[in-house]
């Protein structure tokens, strides 16, 4: 029986693009929302292509990142990456109704991301939990098979992989419509294709869908 290869931990430059973005029913919403209003909250289960367009909104507008704590020197375009993940200590609080007054007072574009819905943070300042809730929001849906699709082909270009039509229609049925989980399943199979010098067929996919 042969020995296993090692498999190199080749980097992988994933392409994050706005022409990488795949635009299907579980997201168009979202994207057409995000285009029509200066300040938008991006809601969304991980793995449903929120940091990607985040991103993409990000270079478009040249936009600066909040921390939390860099509140004095935002004074233009602005993006707020999970939001329901920030310490909410008393300044943090104050910082981040501020930077809401001051994108509607000096009318530059915000972006907020998150995974829950500011009902659910730990917010003691009651002004902010106001503003907050009053933002506008567009839900990313978890992928659709014409996106689970995309997202596979895509990882696997990432990847400098090619994979058959049959491969491709026999995992579509079997994979989670998670974008997270579809991007470990061709890490997975990457390695595991490394390693054991075979290339990608049904049965190693099959051997690769049951370790997830």
């Amino acid at each position: 029986m042969p020995a296993q290869q090692i498999p190199l931990a080749l980097p992988v430059d994933p392409s994050m693009g706005e022409d990488d973005f795949l635009i299907t029913q579980s997201n168009q919403t979202a994207v057409v929302q995000l285009n029509n209003h200066d300040t938008l909250l991006l809601l969304g289960p991980k793995g449903t292509g929120k940091s990607h367009l985040a991103r993409i909104w990000q270079k478009r507008h040249k936009a600066t990142l909040f921390d939390g704590m860099n509140v004095a020197t935002l004074n233009s375009a602005v993006l707020w990456e999970d939001a329901d993940r920030s310490a909410w200590n008393a300044q943090t609080q104050q910082n981040a109704f501020h930077l809401l007054n001051s994108a509607k007072e000096k009318q530059f574009p915000l972006l907020i991301t998150a995974t829950t819905p500011p009902a659910q943070w730990p917010l003691t300042l009651a002004d902010l939990r106001s503003r907050l809730l009053a933002v506008s929001v567009a839900q990313m849906e978890m992928p659709d098979d014409m996106l689970v699709a995309g997202l596979l082909l895509k990882h696997f270009k990432d990847r400098q992989l090619r994979v058959s039509e049959e491969v491709l229609n026999y995992i579509l049925p079997r994979i989670a419509r998670d974008g997270a989980v579809i991007e470990r399943f061709v890490k997975q199979l990457d390695e595991a294709s490394l390693a054991q010098t075979r290339a990608i067929t049904v049965p190693l996919v099959k051997t690769a869908l049951d370790l997830l």
